[in-house]
């Protein structure tokens, strides 16, 4: 394979109606240029033949610095050319378009060892969850964990292997074993993490050590071995009841203001303030959280008139729901910050009409908030995961539980009747509510 000049002619000329000489190779098909920072007139260009190393017209007709551009091209040229000739003379070798670009660019052996494999484990894993999240197939949240879960397997590097602790030591994809996850998980359990919360931290490793395998940098055997390494998980018995409803105590929502007090992430406290404000508003959905307008807050009158998302493309229905003391303190604390939608989760210009991006954009935004939430859980050490509609069973629970009729709590949630709240909250009706519930509300038209 040898390369050859070319005037990129392709390209505007410069003010001196002179155009860039290229060193220009081909590899499977594909063109792979070089710029050379020369600048000639075409009527100087002789061209390259592949024979002479003459190719800028010298002498008194020709280009004043003719020799020493036509000596630099010619060692180029050569050097490139040996390169890729002992390159060459490996049977196993394969020339492909990055190696060949990193040829011409001078950072071939970086790119020869990035190939077999010689590449830090650590950032590669990042580099590929990354370039998941920049394709929004995880959320903002998942991929801060991710950062902070490979930060904690570079220290347990550090401390139980001494790798990674200069560059002499990087722990290189090529090198990864079996026993190297094995020893991360102890070191996890030693910690006292649960099997979920390890498997989290192996999910983003895991998928990293697929695309090891696919190119070749880990044999496929190690890989299979490798991804078997997820614990088991709690499994919920079969002869346990599915519909139970897990909501928070008014003892564990005073903890969960707590922790979030403490937290030094402001963002925590943004999604907390979110999930309390459907906690004493009805209970909203998510959806109606995230898609709430100032234009349906009326602060003056403490009044929120909301058109409910799950329905409003079917029979719309509007949540009128009073603003109580502790809703005003949370919207004041918005105030100001976005001007359409109150917890700027959407972009204020979105347009609700388009119900497949708003569906897709709110599971996505809900996906984040309980991802964040769960963190909060588990640190509270529920029984029960902690996710967002669990405010909506918190505001049934404390309503039902404080002697509100199922009647008000139905219109309040938005349910289509009273009765579907009776179903989904009947075991959390005190014994005197179910007796009202069944004396007033069991209609028997026979």
């Amino acid at each position: 394979m040898t390369g050859r000049y070319i005037l990129r002619k392709d390209r505007k000329p410069n003010e001196f109606g002179e155009y860039c000489i290229c060193l220009y190779y081909s590899t499977n098909s594909v063109p792979v240029k070089k710029s050379m920072g020369i600048f000639i007139h075409p009527d100087l260009w002789l061209g390259d033949d592949g024979k002479s190393n003459v190719f800028i017209l010298n002498g008194e007709n020709g280009h004043p610095k003719a020799d020493i551009y036509n000596k630099v091209l010619a060692k180029k040229k050569q050097e490139i050319d040996q390169i890729i000739d002992t390159l060459n003379e490996d049977e196993d070798f394969k020339m492909t378009v990055p190696i060949l670009r990193s040829i011409l660019n001078g950072t071939y052996k970086q790119e020869l060892a990035a190939q077999k494999g010689k590449v830090s484990f650590v950032d590669e894993v990042l580099k590929h969850n990354e370039g998941q999240y920049h394709k929004e197939k995880i959320s903002y949240s998942v991929w801060h964990n991710i950062q902070c879960n490979m930060g904690n397997f570079r220290k347990f590097l550090q401390k139980q292997k001494g790798r990674d602790t200069c560059p002499s030591t990087t722990l290189y994809c090529k090198d990864l074993t079996v026993e190297i996850i094995e020893d991360y998980i102890l070191w996890r359990k030693e910690r006292g993490n649960t099997n979920d919360t390890i498997n989290k931290t192996l999910t983003p490793i895991f998928k990293a050590v697929k695309k090891m395998a696919r190119l070749g940098w880990i044999k496929k055997e190690i890989a299979d071995e490798i991804l078997e390494l997820y614990l088991p998980t709690q499994v919920k018995s079969l002869s346990k009841p599915t519909d139970e409803v897990d909501y928070l105590t008014p003892e564990q929502v005073k903890q969960l203001i707590e922790f979030t007090e403490q937290s030094k992430y402001p963002r925590t406290k943004e999604l907390m303030d979110m999930f309390l404000f459907s906690v004493h508003c009805g209970g909203m959905r998510f959806s109606d959280v995230c898609t709430l307008r100032w234009v349906e807050v009326n602060l003056e009158q403490r009044i929120i008139k909301h058109l409910q998302v799950k329905n409003h493309t079917k029979r719309p229905v509007v949540l009128n729901l009073p603003i109580t003391t502790e809703c005003m303190k949370i919207l004041e604390r918005w105030i100001g910050r976005y001007d359409n939608f109150v917890y700027g989760m959407l972009p204020d210009e979105f347009d609700l009409d388009d119900c497949e991006k708003l569906k897709l954009t709110i599971n996505s935004r809900n996906k984040t908030m309980n991802q964040s939430l769960q963190c909060m859980g588990e640190k509270m050490n529920l029984p029960f995961r902690l996710h967002f509609h669990i405010a909506r069973h918190t505001f049934a629970s404390l309503a039902l539980n404080r002697g509100v009729d199922v009647k008000s709590i139905s219109y309040l949630m938005g349910h289509s009747t009273s009765s579907v709240t009776e179903k989904v909250y009947a075991k959390l009706f005190p014994s005197t509510l179910i007796d009202i519930v069944s004396e007033r509300l069991d209609f028997n038209f026979d």
